[in-house]
């Protein structure tokens, strides 16, 4: 159980510099709107109905990003009589360790307001303009707590959302739920999201909710990854010494009492220490009990080190199953060809059948907007962001009877049941009170640096979702 918010020390892909965000900036203002007209009729239609809009951008206190979007010029969109504006907040990671993450997230933002035009219809029949107050939590949490208190004092929005990992989705939680704040994130398993709250699992919470897979679904993946590739079950444990890795690690309700039940010996060394150089005692430990499996979780620079010592040390297991650490293209790039082979928990790809609610793309689509306009690969966030993030959020802000009144928007949240582009998204029936669960898939990298293809290994537990390749053991590499 996880009693507070730890900050990781890692770097997810590349952080966004100034000259990336401005250059991004005018490529989805000069040209999102016609990459997503030719990749699918969905959001080519909505931007149709709204016809042109224009958008004004003022920067506030605390890191912060104010952005109206002004009327429509043609009748089509003007139609409907017109209700007051709704604020909504978003806490992301725009800058620090894990602004790799948050890559997606200007594209996503322009995406959305292209989409929603001059705003949403909402259930009292009214149309009422958007405005959103982006948040820089900086990947830190002590910041992501203080920009979420100054968002709520300050800019005094209807509606919160935010993503993702511990270092963000706590804080914003804590401070909404202390201050009677609607809210909603994204990106962070259910157990350290949870109890990282102080939640009891008979009372739940009164104003925040979370969507994301939980341990248990890893849990799962894991095993069904391992299980595919015949070794003689005894796994190499590499657990960081954070949020996620400690309640990985928990013997009782974490990683051991998975595999344990499947015949696995565990050979667990402990978490280790964010940062750590030599994992030359670890490594050794794991070659003398004979370890044939491994998995881990771990920040990217940390798993890149261990990966490349325990190469050149002679520790090669047959299969792995490696969480957070080599979620993205960048992150194996940062391995380097040695990684070719690696497997993975895969959480969203352009091959899964899903479709934005907001948006009408497919995830194909959605992936060929993407790089009609951006030279970078896309990572996963481009999936989360968008179906529990923009797609959740705005469907909510619609569906929410009183506008005025903050325990609305929870009733509306309680009453989700939406497609999404990251799959089907139901406050009910999850693990924990006020969680979503989203699809969880076993993957594999297969290529070398930069040329990367993450294929769909194991699809047991989401038939629903293609398999797009099959597993191999990673000595034959």
């Amino acid at each position: 159980m996880v009693d507070k918010p730890q900050e990781r020390a890692a770097e997810v892909g590349s952080p966004l510099g100034e000259n990336n965000v401005s250059r991004r900036e005018f490529l989805k203002i000069a040209g999102v709107a016609g990459a997503s007209i030719s990749v699918g009729a969905g959001l080519g239609g909505l931007l149709a109905a709204c016809g042109e809009e224009e958008t004004t951008t003022t920067t506030t206190g605390g890191g912060a990003t104010t952005t109206a979007t002004a009327g429509s010029t043609t009748t089509v969109s003007a139609g409907g009589e017109m209700g007051r504006e709704v604020k909504i907040g978003w806490v992301t990671m725009t800058t620090g360790v894990f602004a790799g993450l948050s890559e997606p997230d200007d594209f996503l933002l322009n995406q959305t307001k292209e989409a929603i035009g001059d705003g949403l219809v909402c259930a009292d029949g009214l149309k009422h303009p958007i405005s959103w107050v982006v948040k820089d939590s900086q990947s830190d949490p002590n910041r992501s707590a203080e920009v979420t208190g100054e968002l709520i004092t300050q800019d005094k929005p209807d509606i919160v959302f935010g993503g993702m990992t511990p270092v963000v989705n706590i804080p914003v939680a804590q401070q909404c739920e202390a201050n009677g704040v609607p809210c909603v994130t994204y990106g962070c398993p259910m157990e350290p999201w949870f109890f990282g709250l102080g939640g009891d699992p008979a009372v739940g919470f009164k104003w925040v909710y979370n969507v994301f897979w939980a341990i248990e679904d890893l849990k799962a993946v894991y095993v069904g990854l391992c299980n595919k590739i015949p070794t003689n079950k005894v796994l190499a444990c590499l657990w960081a010494n954070d949020p996620d890795g400690v309640a990985t690690a928990d013997e009782k309700t974490g990683m051991p009492a998975a595999f344990i039940p499947e015949g696995y010996k565990v050979v667990n060394p402990g978490v280790f220490t964010q940062g750590t150089e030599d994992y030359s005692s670890l490594i050794n430990q794991f070659k003398s009990e004979g370890c044939e499996a491994l998995t881990a979780l771990a920040n990217p620079p940390d798993f890149a080190n261990f990966w490349k010592q325990a190469k050149q040390q002679g520790f090669v297991p047959k299969v792995t199953a490696i969480g957070r650490a080599i979620l993205t293209r960048p992150d194996m790039d940062a391995v380097g060809d040695i990684g070719n082979g690696l497997c993975l928990e895969v959480w969203w790809e352009k091959t899964h059948p899903f479709k934005s609610s907001l948006t009408g793309l497919n995830c194909q689509e959605q992936v060929a907007a993407w790089e009609a306009v951006e030279s970078g690969p896309y990572s996963p966030a481009l999936g989360l962001t968008g179906g529990a993030g923009f797609d959740v959020i705005t469907d909510v802000v619609k569906r929410t009877a009183n506008l005025d009144d903050p325990a609305s928007y929870v009733e509306a949240i309680k009453a989700t049941d939406l497609q999404t582009l990251v799959g089907p998204v139901k406050f009910s029936g999850a693990l924990f009170p006020n969680c979503a669960s989203t699809p969880l898939v076993g993957g594999q990298w297969i290529g070398k640096t930069g040329a990367w293809e993450r294929l769909v290994v194991d699809n047991s537990h989401y038939p629903e979702i293609p398999e797009t390749g099959t597993i191999k053991d990673l000595t034959t590499f």
